[in-house]
Order: C-alpha cells, then structure tokens, then sequence
C-alpha cells in the first residue's frame, strides 16, 4: 500500500473527525445526535457484517471491550464540551492520547519506532497542548480533567481495535462488527432521558445524526484500516492533524473568541505530522 496513500486517506479521517466534534459542540442535544448515529450505523453495517467471516472467541472479546470503551469516550465527548470549547477540549484529548500511545508502542508494543519518528510525535504532542494553553484565560481545571479522561478512552480503544484488526484472520470482520456496534451504549443512555437524547425527535436531529453517522465511521474505520500497515502510534499522530481543522471550524464557524490565538501553535503540529510523514 503507497505510503502517500495512506497519508492522504489519515488527512481525510481528521478532517472528518474534527466536524464530527464540531457538530457535537455546536448542538443542544448531542446526545440525540449520537442515538441517531447509533441506528444508521447499526442499519449500514448490519449487511456487511453478513459478508464477512463470523469473529472468533478472542475476536469477540476485543470486539465487546471496544464497544464498551467508544461508548465510555461518546459520553466524556458529550459531558465535556458542557465545560470547555472546542478549542481547548479537543487539543487536551487528541494530545495526551498521542502522547499516551507513543509510550505505550515503545514500551510494551513491538512497533519499532524510530528516534525522528519518536521526536515528530511528541513535537505534535507539544503543540496540541500549547495550542489549548495559549490564552490567558483561567485555566479551566474541569475541562481539562475531562479532557484528560477522554484521552485515557481514546488511548485505550485505539490499542484494542489495532490489536483487533491485525490479530483477526479477516480484518473487515473485527472492522465491520465494531463500527457496528461501538455507538450502542450511547443509544441505549440516549433513550434515558425524557428531556433530552433520542426521544426528543425532530427532523434536524434525524439529518444531523444521519450526517455525523456517515462521517464518524468514514473517520475512525479509516484510521483503523491503516493500523495495518503503520505502527498505531504513527496513525494516531498523523490523525490528529485534525486539531488544524478543528481550531479553524471553532475559530470561523463556532465563533470561539480564543481560537485565533491558537493557530500558530498548529505550526508545531504541522511540523510534527511532515516529519512523522518523512518517516513512514
């Protein structure tokens, strides 16, 4: 598979992920919008699962774990964007998470990394957080702990669904089956609620969530099909060029009033992913 390839369709994972985040922050009922999220994805991957091989035991087991993780991580998204903008929340997540996964690869993975490549990390890494501490505003104590637990989920999903898709005989079989199933814990809480979640229906939450289910699984499975062929920690580097894109939607669109403050921190990012490209 052509390096540059992969590179491209990681640059198009982000740019999705950071509307999804978006969408999310920019609606009263995120809640809903992942319930609805939750049906389309279960209506389009159902065939699909049909069409490959049934998962083994062990398979099945990761698959479950992730479900439980994603829908641990949709909730902390929902609960933490009350608390903090875009901004500020998705660069603490995204960063840490990079951080996280650069270890974890070197320490007890047998991803071989090498040292430019380790370096190109944690320069991405270094300006995600000094984009999300470039304003003088008091420091939010609250969101950033949020932000930090969300980390913790990311990081811990991305290791078990890499595991998945490259221990599992047919990799569309551990792909399909939890891009099936990782918005169901979020559907179930969603009907939870008589004032909010998928209950309270109208026909912009249907469109909305139709939209964020088309490209939540297009930004997540495509990240996850790369994981065969690049060290998880390299992926999820190179994803978070998304916090580009995000800073600039909360920025342009969302009117977040310290986002301009953190476009030129992005350059670090820019120049971490350029490097970490260069070594692939």
């Amino acid at each position: 598979m052509p390096d540059y390839f992969l590179f491209l369709l990681i640059l198009i994972a982000a740019l999705s992920h950071a509307v999804c985040h978006s969408i999310l922050k920019n609606n009263k009922n995120p809640l809903g919008i992942l319930g609805v999220t939750s049906i389309f994805e279960i209506i389009i991957f159902t065939p699909l699962v049909l069409s490959v091989p049934f998962p083994t035991t062990y398979i099945w087991i990761l698959i479950i774990l992730s479900a439980f993780l994603h829908g641990l991580y949709r909730l902390f998204v929902v609960y933490s964007y009350q608390y903090g903008d875009l901004s500020f929340i998705y660069p603490i997540a995204r960063g840490s998470s990079s951080l996280l996964l650069a270890l974890i690869s070197v320490i007890y993975l047998s991803d071989k990394i090498s040292l430019i490549g380790f370096v190109a990390i944690l320069i991405v890494c270094f300006g995600l957080f000094l984009i999300s501490y470039s304003d003088k505003l008091k420091f939010n104590y609250t969101a950033f702990g949020l932000g930090f637990l969300t980390a913790i989920m990311i990081t811990t999903y991305t290791l078990v669904d890499g595991i998945g898709v490259r221990n599992s005989p047919n990799p569309y079989t551990f792909l399909y089956w939890m891009l099936l199933l990782n918005g169901t814990p979020a559907l179930v809480v969603s009907f939870l609620f008589r004032n909010n979640g998928i209950r309270v229906i109208n026909k912009n939450l249907i469109f909305t969530g139709v939209l964020f289910g088309i490209l939540a699984p297009l930004a997540y499975g495509i990240v996850v099909w790369c994981m065969q062929y690049l060290p998880i920690a390299y992926v999820s580097s190179l994803r978070e060029s998304s916090i580009i894109f995000a800073t600039l939607i909360g920025m342009i669109i969302l009117k977040e009033n310290t986002a301009s403050k953190r476009l030129v921190p992005s350059v670090f990012v820019v120049l971490g992913i350029s490097l970490l490209y260069f070594q692939l």
